[in-house]
């Protein structure tokens, strides 16, 4: 799939499970699918934190809220930079730690490169998936295996790169 004419979508919604970050991606004449999901006792949080922060930089635009479903459009530019950053944190043993480097990711003032950075570790996952496909039972389009091993080497690049530790 073509970055061309996409857009994306941050949701969260709230399961019998617990909540459930979704990132989502249509293209034209194409089914909107779900590229990542992220569960866990945070993701509330992680969700919160980030919409606030790209609310702040004026990337995203609120579409759908209820109860239990949250829904916000990403600006073309900010959506693989966003995907690529929940590729990163995303089998992180405390992903709540990523957070405070999140808005320096964003707006590449303290990091710069991750736009590239982190776009390139979600097109990776999506070429790697195309290769190594998920299970059906998987409801999203990126293999989980894909997108932990990415994540993997990412952390490391992340740290190597900019200096960044765990607290």
């Amino acid at each position: 799939m073509s970055q061309e004419g996409r857009s994306y979508r941050l949701v969260l919604r709230k399961t019998a499970r617990g909540p459930v970050i979704q990132f989502r991606v249509s293209a034209p004449e194409m089914r909107e699918s779900t590229l990542i999901r992220m569960g866990g006792k945070k993701a509330s949080e992680i969700f919160d934190e980030m919409v606030g922060v790209l609310k702040k930089h004026g990337f995203i635009t609120e579409e759908a809220t209820s109860e239990n479903y949250r829904a916000y459009r990403l600006k073309p530019e900010i959506g693989p930079v966003v995907g690529g950053y929940l590729v990163l944190i995303r089998r992180s043993r405390d992903p709540s730690a990523w957070i405070p480097f999140f808005e320096d990711m964003v707006t590449e003032e303290k990091f710069k490169g991750a736009h590239a950075l982190l776009s390139h570790a979600l097109s990776l996952s999506e070429e790697l998936s195309k290769i190594s496909p998920p299970p059906e039972r998987v409801r999203m389009q990126l293999s989980p295996k894909v997108l932990d091993s990415v994540s993997a080497g990412f952390k490391a690049i992340v740290r190597k790169l900019w200096g960044i530790r765990k607290k």
